[in-house]
């Protein structure tokens, strides 16, 4: 779905792939949203940071971000340049195409350069992969002033695909004391959680 597509109603004909998507976009912008809010408030004064996502699915939900940080936009916090990185192998090739502001990388984390961007990002990623402690690690590993999760919080009944359910023990633990939970309107009208630390 290109970007000039992605408020476009839905053909009637609609695919599986095209629903699919429709959905992932609608939830990752407005976790993004969220994202940008929060962020917003705690990142105080004029800035222009660069940002990694990682676990950028489509890419939707950071291109919004990177919109709404634009280096020429209105906002104090401006986020430049951007880059997202996922496992997908379609991923690179549907960020260039979809959302040519965006830099995007297919691969594994563990691969990057240390240090390499002042603000990393991961959003509703680390409820599925088994060693989230060490995962976060690996995000500390390369950001140089910031980390921000988002995930749900105190999963119940988890979904299929989540492995964890992550709470209090699991951000005090690995050092992120700023934790914000709130009722999400897109996570099954149950909660979600952003957490912030500065390196």
């Amino acid at each position: 779905m290109p970007a000039s597509l992605v408020f476009a109603p839905l053909p009637r004909d609609v695919t599986d792939a095209q629903l699919l998507r429709l959905r992932c976009d609608s939830q990752s912008m407005n976790y993004y949203s969220d994202i940008s809010h929060f962020v917003s408030r705690r990142i105080k004064g004029f800035h222009t940071l660069s940002v990694l996502d990682v676990g950028s699915r489509t890419g939707a939900g950071l291109a919004l971000l990177r919109l709404i940080h634009h280096p020429s936009a209105f906002t104090r916090l401006k986020f430049d340049p951007v880059a997202g990185i996922d496992l997908d192998p379609a991923f690179e090739a549907t960020a260039a195409l979809d959302f040519p502001d965006v830099s995007g990388m297919t691969g594994d984390i563990a691969n990057l350069p240390e240090k390499s961007w002042d603000v990393v990002i991961c959003s509703h990623t680390i409820e599925h992969i088994e060693d989230a402690e060490n995962f976060v690690r690996l995000l500390e590993r390369l950001a140089r002033k910031y980390v921000v999760l988002a995930c749900p919080f105190e999963e119940a009944d988890r979904v299929p695909g989540h492995v964890r359910s992550i709470g209090p023990k699991f951000f005090n633990d690995l050092g992120y004391l700023d934790v914000e939970v709130y009722e999400s309107h897109h996570w099954h009208n149950g909660y979600c959680c952003l957490a912030f630390k500065t390196l």
